[in-house]
């Protein structure tokens, strides 16, 4: 395990450690090293300096889980950006108030996904304001990484450092919201998962749901501090995600309840003594209620320590978490105990 004092500290440190290790694998078996990474998010972000985001520049964007997605991370992050990744199932009511509250200086979008028109939506939220839509499919613009300026002085804001995230509710009830967001937010969040579920450094695990979730770039992070794999699927589908998850040999099988139902009736249609991931671990969870029984099957049928669950929201995500050790009670009756630095009223 190594740490840093911001995300592109971990991500300097982790190249230098672990360079040739592998970071992420996606769907189509496309890969990336720790070193690689490194490497193409100074690339992405001498691309995106160019066209005029630095410190502190407000950068949205809605992409699907790519590794790419992955990379523009680590491009703004060394910029010293203020990003604000938004979920892909978000239209014009949600955007289009982002686009005019945070004022992003630019919004990043594929031109269309999942039968979806995002650059025409992106266009029309934007006409008559200062954001510059960039449309990105599967490529971002990229640049010399000899031409960045120095890296922002982080020392310089005190305290935990300064916001660099932004991350948007829904706003079912009333507008949507904006949980602001500094990197040690980000790891303090890593942190309590990791010692739930004893994440360590041959992991393997299913980041199958939107990476611009919260919880997302809280397994991004972890994945840097402990040198572990994430797999990436763009778009969960049983049919097919299941397929990669099995391929890849995947040890912790997020990422709710929705997910573990699935995985327990993909076993039940595996012949007699196959088992459908023989290497997990655990099958985090999270964000809906777990019914009791399906931790028991799970564990049963599937293996592992069964469903090691966790309890957050936007403003303050994984605020407890389950253990690996716990006993059965715990991990199918509750969502764990508070984790480092959390108290609970």
């Amino acid at each position: 395990m190594i740490d840093g004092r911001n995300l592109w500290d971990l991500i300097v440190l982790r190249a230098e450690e672990t360079p040739d290790r592998q970071m992420l694998v996606d769907q189509d078996g496309a890969s990336i090293t720790f070193g690689d990474y490194h490497n193409r998010a100074e690339k992405v972000a001498a691309g995106l300096a160019a066209l005029g985001v630095g410190e502190g520049t407000v950068v949205s964007w809605q992409l699907p889980t790519w590794i790419e997605s992955v990379v523009l991370v680590g491009a703004l992050r060394r910029l010293g950006a203020i990003q604000n990744p938004i979920l892909p199932i978000y239209r014009d009511r949600e955007v289009g108030f982002i686009v005019q509250q945070a004022k992003p200086r630019m919004l990043i979008v594929p031109s269309e996904w999942g039968g979806f028109d995002f650059q025409d939506m992106a266009e029309r939220l934007t006409e008559g304001t200062d954001t510059q839509v960039l449309v990105c499919d599967g490529e971002l613009p990229t640049g010399d990484s000899a031409t960045l300026p120095p890296g922002p002085d982080e020392d310089a804001h005190g305290g935990d450092g300064p916001i660099r995230w932004i991350f948007y509710t829904s706003g079912t009830t009333s507008d949507p919201k904006g949980a602001q967001h500094t990197d040690a937010a980000i790891r303090a969040a890593a942190i309590g998962m990791e010692r739930g579920l004893h994440l360590a450094s041959d992991d393997r695990s299913a980041l199958i749901f939107p990476f611009t979730h919260i919880g997302g770039i809280t397994w991004m992070y972890a994945g840097l501090r402990l040198g572990f794999v994430n797999i990436l699927d763009q778009a969960f589908n049983p049919a097919t995600t299941i397929p990669v998850m099995r391929r890849e040999n995947v040890t912790q099988a997020g990422a709710g309840t929705y997910f573990h139902q699935t995985y327990l009736a993909a076993q039940q249609e595996l012949p007699e003594g196959e088992t459908l991931f023989p290497n997990v671990r655990a099958f985090p969870g999270g964000g809906a209620p777990k019914p009791p029984a399906l931790h028991y099957a799970i564990k049963e049928q599937l293996g592992g320590a069964g469903i090691v669950a966790g309890y957050g929201l936007t403003e303050a995500p994984i605020l407890t978490m389950g253990h690996v050790d716990d006993d059965d009670e715990a991990l199918a009756n509750t969502e764990g105990r508070a984790t480092p630095g959390v108290e609970l009223k």
